[in-house]
């Protein structure tokens, strides 16, 4: 009985915070004449407002009006605190809430470490294969260009959430990759789910592209949340699709991001992932610190992670040409 009658307290104050945060600007109004009601009102007007009385012997006392109001203000703002402690404390950090969180991290975890070993052991059995001629070249079932497009799709819905207002169909997502042991100037284009638009290979591979600029720099991750910025840099060359504004400034964004690798020092993969977009930039704004925000997201919780489960479908792709 107690326990269901606390229950419902607690859902009492979480509907209260609910529609405090609703109705916030008459909720911020009513708890500021809190300090109001006790700094002005009372001080100054407490007895011409009849809420305030003096004795001959001037100590003052509240009048019922007075008491009735006060305690009225008292309540409310107290219930208000009350609920958005109760919000904060209880219901965001509850226990159920930090176990999720806490199961989540951990399959994270683990699964990361499955695909790392999985990755270690793959590029060791190339290298051993290409330096020393040791093992035999496994039978690769599983399609790995089309397990490749599979992440590459997930990677773009993972993006669309993390920006705003982006549809699947406006980001398009190339992935390019190359062998350098087998052949060091010839790439070839994953199975994406868009490859580069109107751009060939020889395009690509000019100095002036994103995409060739991110394998010379020293950061594995060129963003540009201006393609047009990116031209003036010289670190684009636009596509047929590509669009322009009434200043003919180019609309939307690029981003390239690259991925090396190697085994006891040898380059055993190179690869490049292409993020592009026609119309809208990734962040709809100027301001340095959210778009600085917004790379920071997409290196560290997306392109990062999925690069993981990229590293071991190149690998298995490598073997299968082999």
């Amino acid at each position: 009985m107690i326990k269901k009658f606390n229950q419902k307290i607690k859902n009492i104050l979480i509907k209260i915070h609910q529609w405090e945060q609703k109705q916030w600007l008459i909720v911020s109004i009513f708890l500021s004449t809190v300090s109001i009601w006790f700094s002005l009102v009372l001080n100054f007007w407490g007895e011409d407002l009849k809420l305030v009385v003096t004795d001959s012997n001037g100590k003052s006392s509240f009048t019922f009006l007075g008491s009735l109001i006060t305690l009225i203000i008292v309540c409310f703002s107290s219930l208000f605190v009350l609920a958005q402690k109760y919000y904060e404390y209880y219901k965001l950090n509850s226990d159920t809430d930090k176990r999720k969180l806490f199961v989540l991290e951990q399959v994270s975890l683990a699964t990361n470490k499955i695909c790392d070993n999985k990755f270690i052991t793959l590029k060791k059995q190339i290298f051993d294969l290409k330096n020393y001629n040791i093992g035999i070249v496994p039978k690769i079932v599983s399609k790995p260009d089309e397990q490749i497009k599979h992440i590459i799709e997930k990677m773009n819905n993972c993006l669309c959430k993390l920006l705003t207002g982006f549809r699947e169909d406006e980001l398009y997502i190339s992935l390019y990759y190359n062998f350098p042991k087998e052949k060091n100037d010839l790439w070839s284009l994953a199975d994406s789910l868009s490859p580069e638009k109107g751009l060939s290979i020889t395009d690509l591979l000019n100095g002036h592209s994103t995409f060739n600029k991110v394998l010379t720099i020293k950061e594995n991750f060129l963003f540009y949340n201006s393609k047009e910025y990116a031209r003036r840099c010289e670190a684009y060359i636009s596509d047929s699709e590509d669009r322009v504004d009434e200043n003919n400034n180019l609309k939307g964004s690029i981003a390239c991001y690259r991925i090396v690798i190697e085994e006891r020092n040898q380059i055993l993969i190179k690869a490049v992932i292409s993020i592009s977009t026609y119309n809208k930039r990734f962040v709809d704004s100027n301001d340095k610190n959210i778009i600085d925000n917004t790379k920071y997201n997409i290196e560290e919780h997306i392109l990062k992670q999925f690069a993981k489960r990229i590293n071991i479908e190149l690998c298995l792709l490598y073997l299968s040409k082999l």
